[in-house]
């Protein structure tokens, strides 16, 4: 798949459910950030790299085949 429209929308889906969620509220903050919201944000901001490094991977096979 390199639907660049659908990996955007797929990446700020994720974000509004994990990044901007609570603790993270609505104005200019600051925010106190806890341990778990860390460590969501961070295993999603892990999958998301994998995903892209895969999706490219794919891109450039694909290109030079």
């Amino acid at each position: 798949m390199s639907d660049e429209s659908i990996w955007i929308e797929e990446s700020f889906q994720a974000a509004q459910a994990t990044v901007y969620a609570s603790p993270v509220g609505v104005g200019p903050g600051p925010f106190t950030l806890d341990e778990a919201y860390k460590t969501k944000a961070r295993a999603v901001a892990a999958q998301r790299v994998a995903l892209a490094g895969m999706r490219l991977a794919h891109l450039l096979n694909d290109a030079l085949q």
